[in-house]
């Protein structure tokens, strides 16, 4: 397995280092799909694989796949190849008790929703323990309810068996809570953008004042990074043909896509003045 996020043909500048055992580390910044690509460029994973996890390389994603003609007790079997069956009972049992598919255990895939077919896929991954995890942002097309019942999982599956984890996100509180170096990537090709250790200790409260610096801390980061992109953006020679409106003068702003390009208008200005 390689030793660096490679592979990543849009952003060939970008080789990130592969975390050590125990270690989080979260991917903050540029767009999903670029984050999806850093992820997945570390072992070569296709952008809809849902990969079936191993011992060596699980994947947590928004679409995880399973042997649709077994049952969730029969899927889950096949995450212990080494364990007696009495065993292989026991686990798989207790498993589904955690993540609340105990009723559902002689169902099938294609009956279960969205959110119990990510428990399931939670399920195996704490059954297979892999050396690496890779969690490619599961719970993004949720409600906020949603997504806070399947994240009280992820702090299991990054400390059980200690595996060297990297998560792809997009929520600078996600990232601050899991992870244990925290890096911002770029919009354009070029290295990472900006690298934050996370020494807080564990369970870590969002009210603590080091939890705020940290948030505020990256938040920064992120508001300096995309200033920077469309400043690079507006540099090139293309930038013109493609939006006429960067060539009309400085009150243009050059890329539509970003808030910290576009004019204020002179009443927002004079309120801000006016709060200061």
């Amino acid at each position: 397995m390689s030793a660096a996020l490679h592979n990543l043909s849009r952003y060939p500048d970008t080789v990130l280092p592969r975390p050590a055992a125990g270690e989080v580390v979260a991917l903050l910044g540029a767009s999903a799909e670029v984050r999806s690509a850093a992820l997945r460029g570390f072992v070569g994973i296709a952008p809809d694989d849902g990969a079936v996890p191993t011992a060596e390389l699980g994947l947590l994603c928004a679409r995880p796949r399973f042997f649709p003609w077994l049952s969730l007790t029969e899927n889950l079997a096949f995450a212990l190849p080494k364990a007696t069956p009495f065993e292989r009972e026991g686990l798989i049992a207790n498993v589904l008790v955690r993540v609340g598919l105990a009723v559902q255990a002689t169902q099938r895939p294609d009956a279960l929703s969205p959110e119990e077919l990510l428990r399931l896929a939670i399920a195996r991954l704490l059954l297979v323990r892999p050396r690496l995890l890779l969690i490619d942002e599961p719970f993004a097309a949720f409600d906020a309810e949603a997504r806070e019942r399947l994240a009280a999982f992820l702090p299991e599956l990054c400390t059980q068996g200690r595996p060297a984890v990297v998560i792809a996100t997009g929520s600078v509180e996600e990232a601050v809570r899991l992870a244990d170096r925290i890096l911002v990537l770029p919009q354009l090709p070029g290295p990472v953008a900006f690298s934050l250790d996370n020494l807080l200790s564990r369970p870590r409260d969002e009210r603590s004042v080091g939890f705020v610096a940290l948030r505020r801390e990256l938040r920064r980061a992120l508001e300096r990074k995309a200033g920077m992109s469309c400043r690079r953006w507006r540099r090139r020679p293309e930038a013109a043909t493609r939006h006429p409106t960067a060539s009309q003068g400085s009150r243009s702003w050059t890329s539509p896509r970003c808030a910290l390009c576009r004019p204020r208008s002179r009443t927002s200005i004079v309120r801000r003045r006016t709060r200061r």
